[in-house]
């Protein structure tokens, strides 16, 4: 009996130690976590998305864009058919009429070509159909040129600097962390930019939430071949006091 009894104080006295061992690892944890790292998992790829558009409404003759193909700035997708920009634009025939040098201009317009170089990631429109001045109907973004934008919460964006080192981890490619450098910080929060108004602000009342601010954080290379695109979830680690 008085074995069992110092066994139980035994095994009591142990499962304390290791409780508080777990406890002050945790602290400890915690602490070196809060005073130099910053961290979020509320980040994404992003790339500077390019819309393709017309100058003058009318009918496509060709068109040749399709998701995943590579263009190079300048390249031509396509053609607007002339009789139809000028039918639908009917100013711009007497315009061309008296101007030759204008007329050549109108026909380079009617030429849709790439503004960037880069991958088409949207294609809208095909051979035939009526387009628009201001429609999109195309999207290309350079996948070599991409970054990371992490929302950070108000309290810690304070933390955060230019330059700043930043270990990033992409849920698509698992098991890989990339390396990367805080290259700007916003001066609004992302609520500011939210198409749906805050009802409760207009009626007079606020219900306070904790605000995010964008911080974009620059690829330091090291990602070419890798399935890497605009869109993709992403956790960031920024190192607040450079130390790694």
């Amino acid at each position: 009996m008085a074995g069992s009894n110092l066994f139980r104080m035994i095994l009591i006295n142990v499962i304390v130690i290791i409780v508080l061992i777990g406890i002050l690892f945790g602290g400890y944890f915690y602490y070196t976590n809060s005073v130099n790292y910053v961290t979020t998992q509320d980040a994404q790829v992003t790339g500077t998305i390019v819309p393709i558009t017309v100058e003058f409404g009318g009918r496509l003759d060709s068109w040749n864009a399709s998701v995943n193909t590579t263009v190079n700035q300048g390249d031509s997708l396509g053609s607007e058919n002339s009789s139809s920009v000028l039918a639908m634009n009917p100013q711009l025939q007497t315009v061309t009429a008296r101007s030759t040098t204008l007329a050549n201009k109108l026909t380079e317009a009617e030429s849709v070509t790439s503004p960037i170089s880069g991958t088409i990631i949207q294609n809208n429109v095909q051979a035939g159909q009526i387009v628009q001045p201001g429609q999109v109907l195309a999207e290309v973004v350079n996948l070599n040129d991409l970054n990371v934008t992490a929302n950070i919460q108000e309290g810690e964006i304070r933390h955060v600097s230019v330059g700043q080192t930043v270990d990033i981890s992409i849920d698509g490619i698992p098991n890989t962390t990339f390396k990367g450098t805080v290259q700007s910080i916003g001066n609004a929060t992302v609520a500011a930019f939210s198409i749906v108004p805050n009802l409760t602000a207009a009626q007079g009342s606020y219900t306070k939430v904790i605000q995010r601010i964008p911080v974009v954080i620059s690829l330091n290379g090291g990602y070419s071949g890798k399935a890497l695109v605009p869109g993709m979830s992403a956790s960031a680690t920024i190192h607040i006091n450079n130390n790694g």
